[in-house]
């Protein structure tokens, strides 16, 4: 009827709380729009995560990179000499890559590189380029292979520095671990450079035992 004013009762109506409304608000826009989301790329799963697993030398300039810090503390101490190998030692040519454990870590050799071995029994690889420029091969062969290498006399030696805590270097055929006193070796050609590319660990009792300092001038 005209001029009647209806009225509706909220009595008993529960007002939904904020939510109720947000949850309500994102099903509205779903149904709405169903193909907002196609678009989206999926999220991957973590078995889908997957990194190659290529076993590779490490390159010259990334055994410089992860060994600068240990080279900076040597190059800061100052305590770099002058020595040579004295003892001979043993050595075999490898025809086939293999690993090889040292007293420093396990190491990778590649086919046509030189396994060499010291009085004491130690083992650590070698090229074959660097082994002719440090010994000289004698005529005595062992009969597993082994032939026996003298120091070459004018064969320029190494520089040497001692650490005096447990170190890691990342030399180009493998990760080196050294203790307390180990030498840190690398080239002698290599005495003015502060991040040599080829840098190896000797054990302090062998390297007493086997190396003798040179003065300088020598």
């Amino acid at each position: 009827m005209a001029g009647i004013r209806r009225t509706v009762s909220l009595t008993g109506f529960a007002m939904p709380n904020r939510a109720n409304l947000l949850a309500l608000l994102c099903v509205s826009l779903a149904l709405i729009c169903p193909a907002c989301n196609q678009n989206q790329e999926p999220s991957p799963k973590m078995s889908e995560v997957t990194s190659p697993n290529v076993a590779v030398s490490a390159s010259p300039q990334a055994t410089e990179s992860a060994n600068k810090a240990l080279l900076d503390e040597a190059n800061t101490a100052g305590r770099w000499f002058h020595a040579k190998k004295t003892r001979p030692i043993w050595a075999r040519r490898l025809e086939a890559a293999q690993t090889v454990k040292t007293l420093e870590g396990e190491e990778q050799v590649a086919a046509g590189h030189y396994l060499c071995k010291g009085e004491a029994g130690d083992i650590w690889p070698q090229t074959e380029q660097n082994l002719h420029k440090r010994y000289t091969a004698t005529d005595e062969v062992a009969a597993d292979g082994w032939r026996k290498y003298q120091p070459h006399p004018d064969a320029q030696g190494v520089m040497a520095t001692p650490i005096n805590h447990p170190f890691e270097v990342q030399a180009t055929w493998g990760q080196l671990t050294g203790k307390p006193g180990d030498f840190l070796v690398k080239n002698f050609q290599d005495r003015d450079t502060a991040y040599p590319a080829d840098v190896w660990i000797v054990d302090q009792t062998l390297f007493r035992q086997t190396y003798e300092s040179v003065a300088p001038g020598k």
